[in-house]
């Protein structure tokens, strides 16, 4: 290879992009995964002036699929068929490949793809965030972590451009699966070098929930309330972790003043401020907060347009939620419908997803026992769907509350007592769950279960 070929901050090869546009391609994956405004717009703008730059159309077909919708699929099929006629070295074409396979909806070789630049350039931040991105939603905790510590031995120096952004995912990848201690040191190191990277404080405040860790929790996400709404739709979220602590301490008011102001102010079509509203919807409903008709409307009308375009199947259960409680029957219909569609093309997550989000329209609509049976087959499955073990309890959530409502209190206690195993990480939080557990094993009333759901 040419001595003169360009390359990354990090020593890889690039191909097609003049040396002088390299700073600015690094500031947008920078930027990108800082989620500040305006990547998208640059990014175009910036592919005009270097269109000869294959990788960077692979970036912008990845940040189209990672819309989450069918829509954004034929715009990132056009930049990938750009990029795959320039010029490319290895890296970039297995980059390529990776995109395709997305497009194709192939998880396993798009996570192949990604996986062998990781072992040949295992610094690709790249390679690593988009790689560990899709896995949380395909729900590989475990691969997620194994993928994390795999590389975290080449990137242990702090002077490797973009340290900070890998620590941050690997802080979640690690706390995803209970290794609580070294995520919040990860966290904790990133925001030194970014006291803003909203990945990083996400991280965190996952690790202190898991913990229940609840004042530390709030203080952090109130304390980055200064900052939040300077950066991208992802902000929303880090205000739903702001309510998920609030909603610990039953501060029903004070969740549903953030939820019109800061989670859901509009009607984002955007799927995690679609899980993020009505996740927090249904937890108040289940505590016998009345929400009104009116947030749940603003939903319906941002799931019209996306339920049948979903592809991040997580969000289903949302969309249906939405259009049920709005009283659109015939786009609930139509929602389970494109799963099922999806299904029969060979997606089991799809499939996974249209049967649950049944389960959850039948407990919508009072039919309880039927809406506990369903999901009580399902739920050594809901992770296939992806999303944190904190967004998860929305399945637990359901079950719990349909199992009160046909008063079958052994169910009630067993299904509290399983949602808390989930925070099982260490000899100490063992023994604290078998006091809990005994402690759940004498409840009569339906206080006594939101007081615990709430937790």
């Amino acid at each position: 290879m040419p001595s003169s070929q360009p390359t990354d901050a990090r020593g890889l090869a690039l191909t097609g992009i003049d040396a002088s546009a390299i700073d600015t391609y690094e500031a947008l994956i920078t930027d990108s995964y800082y989620y500040r405004l305006g990547v998208q717009d640059r990014l175009d703008s910036f592919l005009l002036e270097q269109p000869a730059f294959g990788l960077g159309h692979v970036f912008k077909g990845y940040s189209l699929m990672t819309d989450g919708v069918l829509a954004s699929h034929g715009k990132a099929a056009m930049h990938l068929e750009t990029a795959e006629a320039l010029p490319a070295t290895p890296r970039e074409r297995l980059h390529q490949e990776a995109l395709r396979a997305w497009l194709d909806q192939d998880p396993q070789a798009r996570g192949l793809a990604w996986e062998q630049i990781l072992a040949e350039w295992p610094l690709d931040l790249l390679a690593f965030r988009q790689h560990t991105g899709t896995l949380f939603w395909m729900g590989n905790k475990q691969h997620q972590a194994m993928v994390a510590a795999s590389v975290a031995s080449r990137w242990e120096s702090d002077d490797i451009p973009g340290h900070a952004l890998f620590l941050s995912a690997y802080s979640f990848a690690m706390e995803e699966v209970g290794h609580y201690a070294e995520a919040e040191r990860a966290a904790k190191k990133a925001l030194e070098s970014q006291p803003q990277d909203l990945w990083a404080i996400h991280a965190l405040a996952h690790v202190l929930e898991m913990q229940v860790r609840r004042k530390e929790g709030i203080a952090l996400l109130e304390h980055s309330a200064a900052f939040l709404n300077d950066y991208n739709l992802f902000r929303g979220h880090l205000w739903w972790h702001l309510a998920m602590f609030k909603y610990a301490e039953g501060a029903f008011d004070e969740i549903l003043e953030l939820l019109d102001r800061e989670i859901y102010p509009g009607t984002s079509s955007f799927y995690l401020d679609i899980q993020n509203a009505a996740s927090m919807l249904i937890r108040l409903e289940v505590q016998g907060v009345s929400v009104g008709t009116e947030r749940w409307e603003r939903l319906a009308q941002a799931s019209l347009q996306t339920a049948a375009q979903n592809t991040i199947w997580f969000t289903t259960l949302h969309h249906v939620l939405s259009l049920q409680r709005s009283g659109r029957d015939s786009a609930v219909n139509e929602a389970l419908a494109y799963a099922e569609a999806q299904a029969d093309s060979g997606s089991e997550q799809a499939l996974l997803a249209a049967w649950i989000s049944e389960a959850a329209v039948a407990y919508s609509r009072g039919e309880s026992q039927l809406a506990l049976d369903s999901l009580l087959t399902l739920r050594q499955d809901f992770g296939l769907l992806g999303a944190s073990h904190v967004q998860q309890d929305i399945y637990q959530q359901i079950m719990i509350s349909a199992a009160m409502q046909i008063d079958d209190w052994p169910r009630v206690r067993q299904l509290l007592k399983e949602r808390k195993a989930v925070r099982i990480w260490d000899p100490a939080s063992l023994e604290q769950f078998k006091v809990l557990a005994r402690q759940i094993d004498e409840f009569r009333t339906i206080e006594q279960v939101n007081a615990e759901l709430r937790q």
